[in-house]
């Protein structure tokens, strides 16, 4: 009685535009939502910032970037847990708390392992117990139409977010540094949970008192989902398939170098937890505890197949944020504000795409698996565009902007499509479910965006690897010697990254390869720099490609396999 109270008292008005309160409410869960998203991409055009201050690696930064969106798809679920159990304006606070703290941490950051504890573990914690009670809050207090719309703006606002990253990332950088786009969250979140605790009624404790929280579905699903994560990151460096070096562990070789790589048997074995996971969660279902997550919500074929969809349509453009910006500053030695200029149409393409989508759908003349089908198509093309038309020999801001620029509005025109899918995802289940879908649908979010970098990732070291093998073997400028010397070099490299033509005839300088000589590894590397943005664009647009027959199973119309409970609206009413 008392939610519905609540829910009576913000939505009445809020239709209306009278209410203060539900204006608060949303003002600040969307301002949050926004920032979330806008620190998830913004350090992209800082990378070679965060190198030089940090003292680290290309590989380094992005281990962190992939790491964040880890630890958000690895708690999560819990997050969604906890705020059903204790109130989710509680949850939402202490991620507030958390956030600002992991986010000063980063701002002070002296070298990468602050980053990592700041960045991508607190804050990754933070936006675990935030995103849930955000999504619960919204959607438990409004109703039809008003819900589609809410959730709509909502959903557009993550997607400005992520795609003004990299522009507002760029400014920021470049003027002052990139430690101030932390400082600028933290204050922020500080702000927004302060409103909060308020303005919103803490609310009884919907969960289920006296029961143990499920600490054995924590340890599973976290364990599959970081083994995962793990084995997309090693794709570079030991190979899809082949060992292209030892794997060892505690000094202790596990894997030998030309077999069987690391990257199949953590991706096996964290299946396997995942799978016994699912079997624990269905076991305390029966016997009437409480599950970290009724995975049963899945049986429901909208929420399986959305979910799955939205994972996709994370994952492709979050893995051209990552690839478009690395190439951007090794091969033009473009800033973060060079890159953020280059990469705005994605910024322009969504905020022209999101409001008319989501205008049809709401009147019934769009449905969203028309929507989720032509997002892709969008990102599909925008991903070959990329490829085709990147030339190394463009010169200026201006020319490489122009070049780009098809592409990438493209891809933000697909993301602009598809910020309505969360709205029908949230619709499908019964009002209690709901915390179990908003877990669920922000894990394959999270999951995507960790993927998108990480096989991104892959596939450009891979394919720098073979290309620049293939021609330092072929080159006619480098002695026998000289071909020998490189060959170990690569052997023995730790880790294959994208490198500016300076930094690697500093490197050949450093083993004695100077001259013509070295002229040809510069030129051997610029080939392959191009040809691995080519593979790992093409890899990205084929991905788009599985997607789009993925979002092909989703419900014809808006209503279609959608499930409905008492009290509550069909979900045509609100699509």
């Amino acid at each position: 009685m008392h939610e519905r109270n609540r829910a009576r008292r913000i939505r009445g008005p809020f239709e209306g535009g009278a209410s203060s309160a539900a204006r608060t409410l949303f003002f600040v869960l969307a301002t949050e939502n926004l920032l979330i998203n806008y620190t998830a991409t913004a350090m992209n055009v800082a990378l070679s910032a965060l190198v030089g201050d940090l003292h680290t690696t290309l590989t380094g930064v992005q281990s962190a970037i992939s790491l964040y969106a880890l630890v958000v798809a690895a708690f999560v679920i819990s997050g969604s847990k906890l705020g059903r159990r204790h109130g989710y304006r509680r949850a939402f606070v202490a991620g507030g708390g958390t956030f600002a703290l992991g986010a000063l941490i980063s701002a002070l950051a002296p070298s990468l392992p602050f980053l990592l504890l700041g960045w991508s573990v607190l804050q990754g914690l933070g936006v675990a117990l935030m995103l849930p009670s955000l999504m619960a809050m919204l959607t438990e207090t409004f109703a039809g139409a008003v819900r589609t719309k809410v959730l709509s703006t909502l959903a557009m606002t993550s997607g400005i977010g992520a795609a003004a990253g990299p522009v507002l990332g760029g400014l920021i950088t470049n003027y002052l540094t990139w430690r101030m786009s932390f400082l600028l969250g933290a204050v922020i979140t500080l702000a927004g949970t302060w409103l909060i605790r308020h303005t919103v009624d803490a609310g009884p404790f919907p969960g289920h008192p006296g029961q143990r929280f499920d600490a054995l579905g924590v340890l599973l699903s976290t364990t599959g989902l970081v083994l995962l994560v793990v084995a997309a990151l090693f794709a570079g460096r030991y190979g899809l398939l082949k060992a292209r070096q030892d794997f060892a562990v505690l000094g202790h070789t596990l894997l030998e170098r030309g077999g069987l790589s690391p990257v199949p048997v953590l991706s096996g074995i964290g299946l396997i937890f995942l799978a016994a996971f699912a079997g624990w969660e269905l076991r305390l279902v029966k016997s009437g505890r409480d599950p970290l997550v009724r995975v049963t919500v899945l049986q429901n074929r909208t929420v399986r197949t959305g979910i799955s969809t939205q994972l996709m349509l994370i994952l492709v453009p979050n893995g051209m944020l990552f690839l478009v910006p690395v190439f951007l500053q090794t091969t033009f030695g473009f800033g973060a504000l060079h890159c953020g200029v280059v990469l705005l149409p994605i910024a322009l393409g969504l905020m022209t795409a999101a409001p008319p989508t989501a205008r049809r759908i709401g009147q019934g003349r769009m449905t969203h698996r028309a929507a989720a089908m032509g997002a892709f198509v969008c990102m599909g093309v925008g991903c070959v565009a990329v490829a085709v038309l990147f030339s190394p020999r463009a010169q200026g801001v201006a020319a490489v902007g122009l070049a780009l620029a098809p592409g990438i509005l493209l891809i933000g025109l697909g993301r602009g499509m598809a910020t309505t899918l969360t709205d029908l995802v949230q619709s499908a289940p019964d009002r209690d479910e709901v915390s179990d879908v908003t877990g669920l649908s922000y894990t394959a979010g999270y999951l995507g965006s960790s993927f998108g970098v990480a096989l991104a990732g892959a596939l450009m070291t891979t394919s720098l690897l073979y290309g620049f093998e293939a021609g330092v073997n072929d080159s006619r400028a480098l002695s026998t010697a000289q071909k020998e010397l490189v060959t170990r070099a690569l052997e023995h490299q730790v880790q294959i990254t994208a490198v500016s033509d300076d930094a690697l005839r500093a490197r050949a300088m450093s083993r004695g390869i100077t001259g013509a000589a070295a002229d040809g590894l510069v030129r051997i590397n610029a080939r392959a720099r191009e040809q691995a943005l080519t593979v790992s664009a093409t890899g990205m647009a084929t991905l788009a490609a599985g997607g789009w027959l993925m979002s092909l199973r989703l419900p014809v119309r808006a209503g279609t396999a959608t499930a409905t409970g008492p009290g509550r609206e069909t979900p045509s009413q609100g699509q």
